[in-house]
């Protein structure tokens, strides 16, 4: 196994999420799952609603709920995720989400409102990393 790492920041729109440093990044891109490692050629990537997995340099994971964005390789090998909503899977309250994913089921049994399918999205991605 390498040592190499890459540093990482992943803010959104309201808030800085997290920084450090890491070993691998998974995230899902509007045209499928994409995993960065040390030495990734520069890109930008646009992100879907989905999980972003870091391997921190210390060996830990760490997830966030990610609801669009970019992520950014640079030249320099950093990555950066931007991102409209970013939620800690630790700051997640599944109980809500939970709450909040029965409401919208029973409003999409009478519509197919798209608005109301990426709510769901959203809130199924809440419950499923709240509660790993």
């Amino acid at each position: 196994m390498s040592d190499a790492t890459m540093p990482v920041e992943v803010v959104s729109a309201e808030r800085h999420v997290l920084s450090g440093e890491i070993t691998e990044i998974y995230a899902r891109a509007v045209e499928g799952e994409i995993g960065i490692l040390p030495g990734h050629q520069p890109a930008l990537i646009a992100l879907d609603i989905g999980p972003v997995r870091m391997r921190m340099s210390d060996g830990s994971l760490q997830q966030v709920a990610v609801h669009h964005g970019v992520l950014f390789v640079g030249d320099d090998g950093k990555v950066i995720v931007l991102a409209d909503i970013a939620e800690p899977a630790s700051d997640i309250d599944v109980a809500r989400a939970e709450r909040r994913k029965r409401i919208i089921e029973e409003r999409l049994a009478h519509t197919t409102d798209p608005a109301l399918r990426r709510s769901l999205r959203k809130q199924q991605l809440r419950v499923e990393l709240g509660e790993d």
